[in-house]
């Protein structure tokens, strides 16, 4: 594991070095920002790319590692899609594993933010994510370590800014939520669940603009501590789920991430260690603005 953990520092590293700052881009809901989160998704739609998101993790028989991307694409100034897929790699004392998991893709709308009245920093959207059978690698799918049934699962995502609350101090909070109904293409063979997660962040960017500019480092002033729940519940099954803590580094267009993965349940901990998560995003909106950038269609569909 600290061999893997070593090229994925190096990797992320080269990564910044080479990225171009320019303007900000994010989930905007007056004077909040919903930073993206590592193991959920925000509330918000955009153009961006999420490479690598790097997952490494120990299990009861020996190792779990993921390497993933994510890219958002803007149809219109509302609605967007994106694409996930991971490598996945599995190793133990008799066996290792690796191979593409399956494509995941999601349809989202992002209706106006509600912020009508000072802080009410209110966002949210709706989506429907999709999971392509087959399109894995099928040697994992044959023995199992991959689903081999589709899903497609409904989804609900609401970000809420804590600006309006009276302790100036308190008011850098904000929590994120995701709900979702996981339905099978074959309930027999994987059965539909529930799956739902939230986030609670402190953002030090909204200390410094919107409470008091503080001394501090200027590295540190670009930083937002977050923790995250995340938890899967199968019909007539045992709950799963993680909680993860970490930090979360906001430059101009790209953003930084890294968190631990803690096991929730006793199901979780028997099946798995503390692993932790490193993410490299970057707002393709602030390097293009031809087709990568911006919007296919210039056009909010909710006419605003």
């Amino acid at each position: 594991m600290k061999r893997t953990l070593y090229r994925a520092l190096l990797t992320v590293t080269a990564l910044m070095l080479v990225t171009y700052s320019a303007a900000a881009a994010h989930v905007v809901c007056g004077d909040r920002v919903f930073p993206t989160t590592l193991t959920m998704d925000d509330p918000g739609v955009s153009d961006e790319l999420s490479l690598p998101t790097v997952v490494l993790t120990p299990t009861s028989s020996g190792e779990s590692n993921v390497y993933a991307y994510e890219w958002d694409k803007t149809i219109t100034e509302d609605l967007g899609v994106a694409v996930n897929g991971d490598y996945a790699e599995q190793f133990s004392p008799t066996q290792t594993l690796h191979g593409w998991d399956d494509i995941t893709v999601t349809l989202k709308d992002h209706p106006p933010c509600i912020d009508r009245y000072e802080h009410e920093e209110l966002a949210w959207s709706v989506g429907v994510i999709r999971v392509l059978p087959g399109t894995g690698a099928t040697q994992l799918s044959n023995i199992g370590a991959i689903p081999t049934v589709g899903t497609t699962a409904p989804t609900f995502y609401i970000g809420k800014g804590l600006g309006a609350l009276r302790d100036e101090w308190l008011r850098p909070l904000a929590i994120t939520g995701e709900v979702s109904r996981v339905i099978s293409d074959t309930s027999s063979v994987t059965p539909n669940a529930w799956s739902y997660a939230a986030s609670l962040q402190y953002s030090m960017p909204y200390v410094q603009q919107h409470i008091k500019a503080l001394n501090l480092p200027n590295w540190m002033t670009r930083t937002t501590p977050i923790v995250e729940f995340a938890m899967t519940s199968p019909d007539g099954g045992t709950p799963t789920g993680t909680i993860s803590s970490g930090l979360l580094y906001d430059a101009n267009n790209w953003q930084l991430g890294a968190e631990a993965i803690m096991p929730a349940t006793s199901v979780s901990r028997q099946a798995q260690g503390t692993g932790f998560v490193i993410q490299f995003h970057v707002f393709l909106d602030t390097y293009y603005k031809s087709w990568f950038g911006k919007p296919i269609i210039k056009r909010n569909l909710w006419g605003t």
